[in-house]
């Protein structure tokens, strides 16, 4: 159960004024004959006006204006407010035929005290503190009488502090393992109710939340997370009352939370999700189990370490270099099949003049093979015709 206040740690300034009044004539507030009188709200409230003499005939006004008789009743010089509600509190004032002020009233509407709703809670060994609410808003000036006793010994006062008007604290408890008794009296001009509470002090033991809760990546550790946090200031590190925590955690997207134990102000999570931020939170609760948990403490977002990736300047020069690289290599590769189709091209013309030369040889010797076989029938034929001459000769 969460309470209303914490005691020692966080001051409640609770400020209830007496009365709160409603400007009016002048003359109202200035004669002696002024006073406030309180009445219950949904009740007949009955406003004197003893001054009119033997019962003459009196007007009533309102902050200064005439009382309409819808909601009110004249009555031997008094008003009787018939079912009265909030709309008629306000400054009233009794005026003879004259119109000379006869009594002033202010009149404040509410209820009577009821039972309260009273919470306690240890935020350490060493003082219990005690809140409490009204079931029922009174709206009128309200004081509190605060006492406790545990097992048959007499009542103690529960001490308050001026601007803590619904905290009482008992200080230095003399027995854990027993019970106490706290009684709180509310008391306003409508009367007095008590309201008491029985505790057993074990019971409500509840740590305030750690604080500090801090948390860091584990290099080369892309699933860790190292996380940190200390005593709540109202539990004295130094005591003989060590805490435990439970530190609970989630990545931001997730709906359930993992929790692991602690004993010491750190611990290592070591099932992260990687690359994602996670949310954490610490609390704590008696070494021994007495009491409750504390609330959990304030969320915290962690990054669990990434691995490191060039900076744009470097990225920038990379690309340009490599762009660079890359246009140099294909120029130097054009080079190359320029140089590859130019050597190509010459091989086939050396090729070609070579094949040309051939041919012309060729040619030639084939020519000169046939001149010199022509020479040859030439001179077969010429000697063959000699002979033939030579034979037709005469012997």
């Amino acid at each position: 159960m969460t309470g209303f206040a914490t005691c020692p740690g966080i001051v409640i300034i609770t400020l209830i004024t007496s009365l709160i009044s409603i400007p009016v004539k002048a003359e109202i507030w200035t004669n002696e004959i002024s006073d406030v009188q309180y009445g219950r709200i949904g009740s007949n409230v009955t406003l004197l006006c003893s001054a009119s003499r033997n019962g003459s005939a009196v007007e009533w006004r309102l902050n200064g204006t005439r009382v309409a008789s819808s909601f009110a009743v004249l009555q031997n010089g008094n008003l009787i407010l018939t079912n009265s509600d909030s709309t008629m509190e306000g400054n009233y004032s009794c005026h003879d035929k004259k119109g000379q002020l006869l009594r002033a009233t202010a009149l404040r509407l509410g209820y009577g005290p009821a039972l309260l709703r009273i919470h306690c809670i240890a935020a350490n060994y060493y003082s219990i503190c005690c809140s409490w609410e009204q079931n029922v808003k009174t709206f009128l000036p309200t004081e509190y009488i605060s006492t406790f006793r545990h097992a048959s010994k007499a009542s103690e006062t529960c001490h308050q502090d001026f601007f803590r008007t619904n905290v009482c604290t008992i200080k230095n408890p003399k027995n854990w393992h027993s019970s106490y008794v706290v009684n709180i009296t509310e008391v306003n001009p409508l009367g007095s109710t008590f309201t008491l509470s029985r505790i057993q002090f074990l019971d409500i033991v509840k740590p305030d939340p750690p604080e500090r809760v801090s948390a860091e990546p584990v290099h080369g550790s892309p699933r860790r997370l190292r996380v940190y946090w200390e005593y709540p200031a109202t539990w004295p590190k130094e005591s003989s009352f060590p805490l435990r925590f439970q530190v609970q955690y989630k990545p931001m997207e997730s709906r359930s939370w993992s929790v692991v134990e602690a004993t010491h102000l750190t611990t290592e999570l070591t099932d992260v999700l990687a690359g994602h931020f996670h949310i954490i939170q610490v609390r704590a609760m008696d070494l021994l189990g007495n009491g409750n948990w504390s609330e959990w403490s304030t969320e915290i977002k962690a990054l669990p370490w990434l691995e490191p990736t060039p900076k744009p300047e470097e990225s920038e020069s990379s690309t340009q270099s490599h762009t660079e690289n890359t246009d140099h290599s294909s120029t130097s590769e054009s080079k190359v099949e320029s140089e590859e189709q130019y050597e190509k091209l010459a091989l086939l013309v050396s090729l070609g003049s070579l094949g040309g030369v051939f041919l012309a040889l060729l040619a030639f010797f084939t020519i000169l093979i046939w001149v010199r076989h022509k020479g040859k029938e030439e001179t077969s034929k010429q000697e063959l015709t000699s002979m033939m001459k030579m034979k037709s000769l005469p012997m």
